[in-house]
Protein backbone atom coordinates (compact mmCIF):
# COMPACT_ATOMS: atom_id res chain seq x y z
CA UNK A 1 0.00 0.00 0.00
CA UNK A 2 2.70 2.49 0.95
CA UNK A 3 4.68 2.21 -2.27
CA UNK A 4 1.60 2.19 -4.49
CA UNK A 5 0.15 5.28 -2.82
CA UNK A 6 3.38 7.27 -3.07
CA UNK A 7 3.90 6.30 -6.70
CA UNK A 8 0.31 7.32 -7.51
CA UNK A 9 0.73 10.71 -5.87
CA UNK A 10 4.00 11.33 -7.69
CA UNK A 11 2.46 10.27 -11.02
CA UNK A 12 -0.47 12.66 -10.66
CA UNK A 13 1.78 15.60 -9.85
CA UNK A 14 4.66 14.78 -12.21
CA UNK A 15 3.93 17.52 -14.79
CA UNK A 16 4.10 20.12 -12.02
CA UNK A 17 7.11 18.65 -10.24
CA UNK A 18 9.09 18.56 -13.48
CA UNK A 19 8.75 22.32 -13.71
CA UNK A 20 8.74 23.50 -10.10
CA UNK A 21 11.34 21.25 -8.49
CA UNK A 22 13.90 23.38 -10.31
CA UNK A 23 12.46 26.76 -9.23
CA UNK A 24 11.49 27.36 -12.85
CA UNK A 25 8.13 29.06 -12.44
CA UNK A 26 6.83 29.04 -15.99
CA UNK A 27 3.48 30.84 -16.06
CA UNK A 28 1.08 31.43 -18.93
CA UNK A 29 1.55 35.18 -18.50
CA UNK A 30 5.36 35.14 -18.82
CA UNK A 31 5.22 38.00 -21.34
CA UNK A 32 3.92 40.32 -18.58
CA UNK A 33 6.84 39.62 -16.23
CA UNK A 34 9.88 38.14 -17.92
CA UNK A 35 11.86 38.57 -14.70
CA UNK A 36 9.99 35.48 -13.46
CA UNK A 37 11.98 33.25 -15.81
CA UNK A 38 15.13 35.30 -16.37
CA UNK A 39 16.87 37.49 -13.76
CA UNK A 40 18.61 39.44 -16.56
CA UNK A 41 15.31 41.29 -17.14
CA UNK A 42 15.55 42.96 -13.72
CA UNK A 43 15.12 46.72 -14.12
CA UNK A 44 13.74 46.43 -17.65
CA UNK A 45 10.75 48.66 -16.83
CA UNK A 46 13.10 51.40 -15.53
CA UNK A 47 11.05 51.70 -12.34
CA UNK A 48 10.33 49.84 -9.11
CA UNK A 49 8.13 47.12 -10.57
CA UNK A 50 5.99 44.79 -8.44
CA UNK A 51 4.23 41.73 -9.84
CA UNK A 52 1.93 39.28 -8.08
CA UNK A 53 0.03 36.29 -9.41
CA UNK A 54 -2.11 33.36 -8.35
CA UNK A 55 -2.44 30.21 -10.45
CA UNK A 56 -4.83 27.32 -9.86
CA UNK A 57 -4.27 24.31 -12.06
CA UNK A 58 -6.86 21.62 -12.91
CA UNK A 59 -9.84 23.25 -11.19
CA UNK A 60 -12.18 20.61 -9.76
CA UNK A 61 -9.42 18.03 -9.27
CA UNK A 62 -8.73 17.23 -5.61
CA UNK A 63 -5.14 18.07 -4.64
CA UNK A 64 -4.47 19.95 -7.88
CA UNK A 65 -1.39 22.22 -7.99
CA UNK A 66 -1.73 25.88 -6.99
CA UNK A 67 0.84 28.67 -6.95
CA UNK A 68 1.30 32.13 -5.44
CA UNK A 69 4.11 34.33 -6.74
CA UNK A 70 5.40 37.81 -5.86
CA UNK A 71 8.37 39.65 -7.34
CA UNK A 72 9.93 43.09 -7.28
CA UNK A 73 12.84 44.53 -9.25
CA UNK A 74 14.28 47.94 -10.10
CA UNK A 75 17.39 49.69 -11.45
CA UNK A 76 19.61 51.54 -8.98
CA UNK A 77 20.85 55.12 -9.25
CA UNK A 78 23.66 53.59 -11.25
CA UNK A 79 21.48 52.54 -14.22
CA UNK A 80 23.94 49.79 -15.10
CA UNK A 81 22.88 47.81 -12.03
CA UNK A 82 19.47 46.38 -11.11
CA UNK A 83 18.36 44.27 -8.16
CA UNK A 84 15.40 41.94 -7.75
CA UNK A 85 13.66 39.55 -5.40
CA UNK A 86 10.96 36.93 -5.80
CA UNK A 87 8.97 34.88 -3.28
CA UNK A 88 6.84 31.90 -4.20
CA UNK A 89 4.69 29.21 -2.66
CA UNK A 90 3.37 26.12 -4.39
CA UNK A 91 1.16 23.24 -3.29
CA UNK A 92 0.80 19.99 -5.24
CA UNK A 93 -0.78 16.96 -3.64
CA UNK A 94 0.66 16.61 -0.13
CA UNK A 95 3.80 18.61 -0.96
CA UNK A 96 4.36 22.33 -0.39
CA UNK A 97 7.29 24.22 -1.87
CA UNK A 98 8.20 27.65 -0.49
CA UNK A 99 11.18 29.67 -1.62
CA UNK A 100 12.76 33.04 -2.24
CA UNK A 101 15.63 34.27 -4.37
CA UNK A 102 17.57 37.48 -4.92
CA UNK A 103 19.19 38.70 -8.12
CA UNK A 104 21.95 41.02 -9.26
CA UNK A 105 21.86 42.25 -12.85
CA UNK A 106 24.49 44.21 -14.77
CA UNK A 107 23.14 46.17 -17.76
CA UNK A 108 24.98 47.71 -20.69
CA UNK A 109 23.40 50.42 -22.84
CA UNK A 110 24.09 49.16 -26.38
CA UNK A 111 22.32 52.06 -28.10
CA UNK A 112 19.38 54.34 -27.31
CA UNK A 113 16.60 52.29 -25.65
CA UNK A 114 18.53 49.02 -26.10
CA UNK A 115 20.23 47.16 -23.26
CA UNK A 116 22.27 43.98 -23.00
CA UNK A 117 22.07 42.55 -19.48
CA UNK A 118 23.50 39.71 -17.43
CA UNK A 119 21.75 38.36 -14.33
CA UNK A 120 22.77 36.15 -11.42
CA UNK A 121 20.17 34.82 -8.96
CA UNK A 122 20.52 32.82 -5.76
CA UNK A 123 18.16 31.77 -3.01
CA UNK A 124 16.73 28.95 -0.95
CA UNK A 125 13.71 26.64 -1.25
CA UNK A 126 12.05 24.40 1.32
CA UNK A 127 10.00 21.28 0.57
CA UNK A 128 7.46 19.91 3.03
CA UNK A 129 5.43 16.73 2.42
CA UNK A 130 2.45 16.30 4.73
CA UNK A 131 2.09 12.50 4.59
CA UNK A 132 -0.13 12.44 7.71
CA UNK A 133 -2.92 14.04 5.65
CA UNK A 134 -3.15 10.96 3.41
CA UNK A 135 -6.18 8.82 4.24
CA UNK A 136 -5.56 5.11 3.80
CA UNK A 137 -8.20 2.39 3.44
CA UNK A 138 -9.29 0.84 6.76
CA UNK A 139 -8.70 -2.71 5.55
CA UNK A 140 -4.97 -1.99 5.24
CA UNK A 141 -4.69 -0.92 8.87
CA UNK A 142 -2.08 1.50 10.18
CA UNK A 143 0.71 2.38 7.76
CA UNK A 144 3.83 3.85 9.38
CA UNK A 145 4.85 5.48 6.08
CA UNK A 146 2.04 8.01 6.59
CA UNK A 147 2.59 8.65 10.30
CA UNK A 148 5.10 11.48 9.90
CA UNK A 149 5.93 14.38 7.59
CA UNK A 150 9.07 15.09 5.57
CA UNK A 151 10.86 18.42 5.22
CA UNK A 152 14.04 19.39 3.38
CA UNK A 153 15.69 22.49 1.98
CA UNK A 154 18.20 23.31 -0.71
CA UNK A 155 19.90 26.41 -2.16
CA UNK A 156 19.16 27.69 -5.67
CA UNK A 157 21.45 29.45 -8.12
CA UNK A 158 20.92 30.48 -11.74
CA UNK A 159 22.06 32.70 -14.61
CA UNK A 160 20.46 34.72 -17.39
CA UNK A 161 21.28 36.95 -20.34
CA UNK A 162 18.89 39.31 -22.15
CA UNK A 163 18.77 41.93 -24.87
CA UNK A 164 15.77 44.24 -25.08
CA UNK A 165 14.42 47.61 -26.17
CA UNK A 166 11.03 49.34 -26.37
CA UNK A 167 10.13 47.12 -29.35
CA UNK A 168 11.65 43.68 -28.74
CA UNK A 169 13.08 41.32 -26.14
CA UNK A 170 15.15 38.16 -26.29
CA UNK A 171 16.62 36.15 -23.44
CA UNK A 172 18.23 32.86 -22.41
CA UNK A 173 18.34 31.60 -18.83
CA UNK A 174 18.93 28.67 -16.52
CA UNK A 175 16.94 29.72 -13.41
CA UNK A 176 18.40 26.99 -11.22
CA UNK A 177 21.37 24.63 -11.55
CA UNK A 178 20.67 22.90 -8.23
CA UNK A 179 18.57 19.74 -8.47
CA UNK A 180 16.23 18.44 -5.78
CA UNK A 181 14.86 14.90 -6.13
CA UNK A 182 11.28 14.86 -4.84
CA UNK A 183 11.12 11.06 -4.90
CA UNK A 184 14.21 10.65 -2.72
CA UNK A 185 13.49 13.86 -0.75
CA UNK A 186 17.08 15.04 -1.04
CA UNK A 187 19.22 17.47 -2.98
CA UNK A 188 21.65 16.21 -5.61
CA UNK A 189 23.51 19.51 -5.62
CA UNK A 190 24.87 21.18 -8.75
CA UNK A 191 23.38 19.31 -11.72
CA UNK A 192 23.36 21.31 -15.00
CA UNK A 193 22.48 18.11 -16.86
CA UNK A 194 19.09 18.10 -15.09
CA UNK A 195 18.40 21.83 -15.26
CA UNK A 196 15.83 23.66 -17.35
CA UNK A 197 17.08 26.09 -20.01
CA UNK A 198 14.59 28.74 -21.10
CA UNK A 199 14.60 30.85 -24.25
CA UNK A 200 12.13 33.68 -24.74
CA UNK A 201 11.65 36.40 -27.31
CA UNK A 202 9.05 38.81 -28.65
CA UNK A 203 8.48 41.81 -30.91
CA UNK A 204 5.90 44.61 -30.90
CA UNK A 205 4.50 45.69 -34.29
CA UNK A 206 2.43 48.87 -34.60
CA UNK A 207 -0.44 48.16 -36.98
CA UNK A 208 -2.21 51.50 -36.64
CA UNK A 209 -2.70 54.41 -34.27
CA UNK A 210 -4.79 52.23 -31.94
CA UNK A 211 -3.65 48.67 -32.62
CA UNK A 212 -0.39 46.90 -31.77
CA UNK A 213 0.37 43.21 -32.12
CA UNK A 214 2.96 41.38 -30.04
CA UNK A 215 3.98 37.82 -31.00
CA UNK A 216 6.24 36.03 -28.51
CA UNK A 217 7.77 32.63 -27.85
CA UNK A 218 8.94 30.67 -24.82
CA UNK A 219 10.86 27.42 -25.19
CA UNK A 220 11.98 25.27 -22.27
CA UNK A 221 14.59 22.55 -22.75
CA UNK A 222 15.67 19.94 -20.24
CA UNK A 223 18.15 17.20 -21.27
CA UNK A 224 15.94 14.62 -19.53
CA UNK A 225 12.55 15.76 -20.80
CA UNK A 226 10.64 16.58 -23.96
CA UNK A 227 11.05 20.28 -24.90
CA UNK A 228 8.06 22.56 -24.30
CA UNK A 229 7.38 25.40 -26.76
CA UNK A 230 4.83 28.16 -26.12
CA UNK A 231 3.75 30.42 -29.01
CA UNK A 232 1.77 33.52 -28.12
CA UNK A 233 0.20 36.38 -30.04
CA UNK A 234 -1.34 39.36 -28.24
CA UNK A 235 -3.30 42.26 -29.72
CA UNK A 236 -3.24 45.56 -27.82
CA UNK A 237 -6.06 48.06 -28.39
CA UNK A 238 -5.55 51.75 -27.64
CA UNK A 239 -2.74 50.89 -25.21
CA UNK A 240 -5.39 49.73 -22.72
CA UNK A 241 -6.90 46.33 -23.57
CA UNK A 242 -4.93 43.13 -24.20
CA UNK A 243 -6.35 40.08 -25.97
CA UNK A 244 -4.08 37.11 -26.62
CA UNK A 245 -3.86 33.39 -27.24
CA UNK A 246 -1.12 30.78 -26.80
CA UNK A 247 -0.57 27.23 -27.99
CA UNK A 248 1.95 24.71 -26.69
CA UNK A 249 3.34 21.58 -28.26
CA UNK A 250 1.88 19.56 -25.36
CA UNK A 251 -1.57 20.53 -26.74
CA UNK A 252 -2.30 23.23 -24.13
CA UNK A 253 -4.40 26.15 -25.41
CA UNK A 254 -4.38 29.46 -23.51
CA UNK A 255 -6.62 32.53 -23.71
CA UNK A 256 -5.44 35.80 -22.15
CA UNK A 257 -7.03 39.17 -21.44
CA UNK A 258 -5.44 42.20 -19.79
CA UNK A 259 -6.53 45.71 -18.80
CA UNK A 260 -4.17 48.65 -18.37
CA UNK A 261 -5.92 50.58 -15.59
CA UNK A 262 -3.28 53.34 -15.51
CA UNK A 263 0.23 53.64 -17.02
CA UNK A 264 1.42 52.15 -13.70
CA UNK A 265 -1.11 49.37 -13.10
CA UNK A 266 -2.20 46.36 -15.16
CA UNK A 267 -4.52 43.43 -14.42
CA UNK A 268 -4.45 40.20 -16.43
CA UNK A 269 -6.32 36.90 -16.52
CA UNK A 270 -5.57 33.73 -18.46
CA UNK A 271 -7.29 30.38 -18.90
CA UNK A 272 -5.48 27.18 -19.88
CA UNK A 273 -7.26 24.26 -21.50
CA UNK A 274 -5.25 21.04 -21.59
CA UNK A 275 -6.50 19.36 -24.76
CA UNK A 276 -3.94 16.56 -24.49
CA UNK A 277 -3.83 16.18 -20.70
CA UNK A 278 -4.46 12.71 -19.31
CA UNK A 279 -6.87 14.11 -16.68
CA UNK A 280 -8.68 16.58 -18.97
CA UNK A 281 -12.00 14.81 -18.32
CA UNK A 282 -11.66 15.36 -14.56
CA UNK A 283 -11.02 19.11 -14.37
CA UNK A 284 -12.28 22.39 -15.80
CA UNK A 285 -8.97 23.98 -16.80
CA UNK A 286 -6.38 26.25 -15.22
CA UNK A 287 -6.94 29.85 -14.09
CA UNK A 288 -4.27 32.49 -13.55
CA UNK A 289 -4.69 36.10 -12.41
CA UNK A 290 -2.00 38.75 -11.97
CA UNK A 291 -1.46 42.40 -11.12
CA UNK A 292 1.54 44.55 -11.96
CA UNK A 293 2.33 47.99 -10.54
CA UNK A 294 5.23 50.31 -11.34
CA UNK A 295 6.31 53.01 -8.88
CA UNK A 296 8.06 56.18 -10.03
CA UNK A 297 7.22 55.59 -13.68
CA UNK A 298 9.71 57.59 -15.78
CA UNK A 299 10.62 55.40 -18.73
CA UNK A 300 10.90 57.44 -21.93
CA UNK A 301 9.78 55.13 -24.74
CA UNK A 302 6.94 55.34 -27.26
CA UNK A 303 5.23 52.32 -25.69
CA UNK A 304 6.25 52.15 -22.01
CA UNK A 305 3.43 49.89 -20.82
CA UNK A 306 4.73 46.86 -22.68
CA UNK A 307 8.53 47.10 -22.67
Amino acid sequence: MNKIAKLLLLFLTLPTIAVFAQKDIVMSQYMHNRYTINSAFAGNREAISLFGSYRQKWVGFNGAPSEQYLSGHAPLRNKNIALGIDIYNQQYGVTRQTGASFSYTYRVLVKKNQRLSFGLNAGFVNYNSNWTSVKTLPEFGHDSNFSSNESAGTPTVGLGIAWYSNQFFIGLSAPNFMYFDIGKNKSEGFAPGKSNYIFTGGYSFKLSEKFDIQPSILARYNPQEKPIVDLNCTTIFNNIIWLGASVRNNLDIVGLVGYQVTPQMRFAYSYDYSAGDYIKSYNSGTHEISIQFDFGYKISTPNPKFF
